[in-house]
């Protein structure tokens, strides 16, 4: 009788817990159901783990840093299992949730690390978008002067800016080809004094340029957190538009003074229209996030001479009057009749200074060719050492 009573204790017991272990399955949430997928898989029983993870992955209830637990201990489970199609469509979706996820042999398993090498989610394609100031240096090829006197001339930095964007071709972790779309406003100031009769003219110069870069960039990981880069390469320089606003000062011998000034006039017809320069900066991206803040230091060369040599000493046709057109002196420019002014031959460089934001578009992919013989070579000592 009392045997029997034991027994039915013992099996009304038993039935209890199994009903209880039943009804904290079903309840457990996804962080208990990770936590029970990796003690599964720590005990061997690599089978059932994709059906514990199943209701969580597809409900779309796990946050990125979970989805990174559960497609790591699912990538685990295949390769063990010798499934590593279903171990790389994982791994692909582990890229997806955390795309700059890189396993290191210190803190993953080593198979783990020998799959990451067959596959990688960085981007081909980088955009980014800049905004800065600018400083432009004027660089005289040849001088011109309507005055039979020597001069000396001034160059006081005048400020401008610039806004764009470009796109990075990333050929590697380090390595992209890049091209930028920029408008700019540069110039000058330029003050010239004749030393023969102390006569002066300022020119203030003001320029609107849209400007193409292609340079090759370099880019060192040294942090996580900031990444210093360094590029060179070319440009080509469409000049949009460009004035001169002149203030003429005749001295004469008794002191008394006859002062030329107007408003700003176009020179555009006197400028070259297309020039080309070459490129060279450095930088820093500081990560936000999955994105980045940079800023950069660029110096841009001249290469080509501004001043259309044909066209210097005339004014544009289009901007005269129908009676204009008749007399031959009208085209004469008034930079020569008014101010005593012809242009130098001369190039600009420019010194910029710009901040920026930029957006990788992370694409997971397997790569072509998989670098793993130094994850290979750490296998085969591992297999050794247990030997």
């Amino acid at each position: 009788m009392i045997l029997r009573f034991l027994l039915s204790v013992f099996l009304l017991g038993y039935c209890a817990a199994g009903t209880a272990q039943t009804l904290s399955l079903s309840e457990m949430n996804c962080d208990q159901k990770l936590d029970q997928a990796e003690a599964e898989f720590n005990a061997g029983h690599f089978y059932g783990i994709p059906s514990i993870l199943k209701d969580c992955l597809s409900g779309g209830q796990l946050s990125n840093d979970q989805k990174v637990r559960a497609y790591l201990v699912l990538c685990q489970a295949y390769m063990i299992l010798d499934d590593p199609m279903a171990a790389g469509d994982n791994y692909l979706r582990l890229l997806k949730a955390d795309p700059e996820f890189v396993p290191n042999e210190r803190d993953h398993p080593i198979d783990i690390v020998y799959l990451s090498k067959q596959y990688t989610a960085t981007p081909i394609f980088t955009p980014h978008f800049r905004l800065g100031l600018n400083a432009s240096i004027y660089q005289q090829i040849y001088s011109l002067s309507t005055e039979p006197y020597t001069s000396v001339a001034e160059n006081p930095i005048r400020i401008g800016y610039q806004v764009g964007g470009g796109i990075d071709w990333n050929i590697n972790d380090n390595l992209s080809l890049c091209i930028e779309a920029n408008f700019s406003n540069r110039g000058f100031y330029r003050n010239v004094t004749y030393l023969g009769n102390q006569d002066e003219i300022s020119i203030q110069s003001s320029q609107f340029w849209f400007d193409v870069p292609f340079y090759v960039k370099y880019s060192f990981v040294v942090n996580p957190q900031f990444r210093p880069f360094v590029y060179g390469g070319i440009a080509a320089n469409i000049l949009l538009s460009a004035t001169n606003q002149f203030s003429y000062v005749d001295n004469k011998p008794n002191g008394s003074q006859l002062v030329s000034e107007g408003p700003p006039e176009s020179v555009t017809n006197q400028r070259s229209t297309f020039a080309k320069s070459w490129v060279a900066g450095a930088g820093v991206k500081y990560k936000i996030g999955r994105n980045y803040l940079f800023a950069d230091l660029r110096y841009m060369g001249g290469m080509t001479n501004l001043a259309d040599e044909s066209k210097i000493y005339y004014e544009d046709p289009s901007s005269l009057s129908p009676a204009q057109i008749g007399d031959h002196n009208a085209y004469l420019s008034g930079n020569i009749t008014r101010y005593h002014f012809v242009s130098d031959y001369f190039r600009l460089d420019n010194l910029m200074l710009s901040f920026g934001y930029i957006k990788p578009l992370y694409n997971p992919r397997k790569v072509k060719k998989a670098r793993t013989k130094s994850v290979a070579k750490s296998i085969r000592k591992e297999g050794g050492k247990k030997k």
